[in-house]
């Protein structure tokens, strides 16, 4: 999968929760493009990073509406990043108010030209925006192909803070909320004094958001306003990851619920684990449609690695068929794995490994996460859209 590591922005939730600024949806993306080829794991300081125009171009353009040019829309985007930058909360507090700290994005942004004599543009990010960018532990992994279709600013800014907050609290709970008092929102959004009446609100920023989230990404979200009076005060947002496409599982003797099309990433590794165990395909597909928990989403190959480890151990069969065959006994019918010392063990090696994923290599944990919710063709597709010529 490493196709994919150059497509996920990893940012401290710290930063995505507080941060306020204001950025067009084409400055956002191209933030975003900019932060997903850092390496915090392998990086101890922010370096130059040389985009080559054509690249550049196709993250500005897209599917835009506008277009000036490539050399106007350079000439803009370098004079509004230069002049933009971040207000940070701060504990400084001036006659009981907290003051902001401010910091600029960029150090530099600089034409040049790339080692093949083709023109390019050479950004270094600030370094005081390196505690949120490099040496992670709290972050937020953003897919740059989700934010591609995203057209308004505001839609690209809350979807990382729905995707920061789902994957900090997706494990404690099946729907998260959040509530912004209107204010504070639109000081998150960076258009504060604007929108004033709720019905402007609604109409160019609530339900844009709603929409755009709802139909690109990997999200979905509702939201309800909040009145004090007869005016609106707050908003409450409901969002929760998308489910699974997999059919539900319905037994007619010979299993046939879940199709091999409808697996995902993982589950088409564990599929092709059982086969190639001797597991037929039927049978492969009913067991692994047994696998319940969200301990075990985007991982149930290496649940199947574990079930096969021990059945290895405790099993008396030598001749390979009648190993895969009694595996399938142990497995549907005895229930073995699913409970007792085994499902303990198999939990607790899981967990480890899950651990030294996260720490060693963040990015395919990354990708593990990325692939929640999608069957394996389109989280196969999903990269292969977001290849650049």
């Amino acid at each position: 999968m490493t196709s994919a590591t150059t497509h996920i922005a990893r940012i401290d939730n710290q930063f995505v929760y507080n941060a306020r600024y204001q950025l067009s949806a084409r400055e956002s993306k191209v933030i975003l493009f900019l932060v997903s080829k850092i390496d915090p794991v392998r990086q101890k300081n922010l370096i130059e990073q040389t985009v080559s125009v054509r690249e550049l171009e196709q993250v500005l353009k897209g599917d835009a509406k506008k277009w000036g040019g490539l050399y106007e829309e350079l000439e803009l985007l370098r004079d509004r990043l230069v002049r933009k930058g971040i207000y940070l909360p701060t504990e400084v507090e001036i006659n009981g108010r907290m003051l902001s700290g401010y910091i600029n994005w960029f150090q530099h942004i600089m034409p040049m030209k790339d080692e093949s004599g083709n023109a390019a543009i050479q950004f270094l990010f600030s370094q005081s925006l390196q505690p949120f960018l490099l040496n992670l532990r709290e972050y937020v992994a953003i897919n740059f192909l989700e934010v591609i279709p995203l057209k308004s600013t505001f839609s690209i800014r809350m979807f990382q803070v729905f995707r920061a907050h789902r994957d900090r609290m997706g494990k404690y709970q099946n729907r998260s909320t959040l509530r912004y008092d209107l204010e504070d929102f639109k000081g998150l959004l960076g258009v504060e004094g604007k929108y004033d009446d709720y019905r402007n609100l609604r109409k160019k920023v609530l339900e844009v958001i709603i929409k755009e989230i709802n139909e690109h990404t990997s999200i979905e979200i509702t939201y309800k306003p909040l009145k004090k009076g007869r005016s609106v005060a707050a908003v409450m947002f409901e969002f929760w990851d998308k489910s699974p496409r997999a059919k539900k599982v319905k037994q007619k003797g010979l299993f046939d619920g879940l199709k091999l099309k409808d697996l995902s990433y993982s589950q088409t590794l564990a599929f092709d684990k059982l086969v190639a165990y001797g597991v037929t395909d039927g049978v492969a597909l009913e067991m692994i449609s047994k696998v319940k928990g969200s301990e075990f989403i985007c991982f149930e190959d290496w649940y199947f690695d574990e079930v096969v480890q021990i059945f290895e151990r405790k099993t008396n069969q030598e001749a390979e068929g009648a190993k895969a065959g009694t595996l399938v006994v142990w497995f549907l019918k005895m229930k073995v794995f699913e409970q007792g010392d085994h499902f303990a063990a198999i939990m607790e090696r899981i967990q480890n490994r899950k651990k030294q994923l996260q720490e060693k290599t963040p990015t395919k944990w990354d990708n593990r996460m990325l692939s929640k919710g999608i069957t394996a063709t389109e989280f196969q597709q999903l990269f292969k859209n977001g290849k650049r010529k």
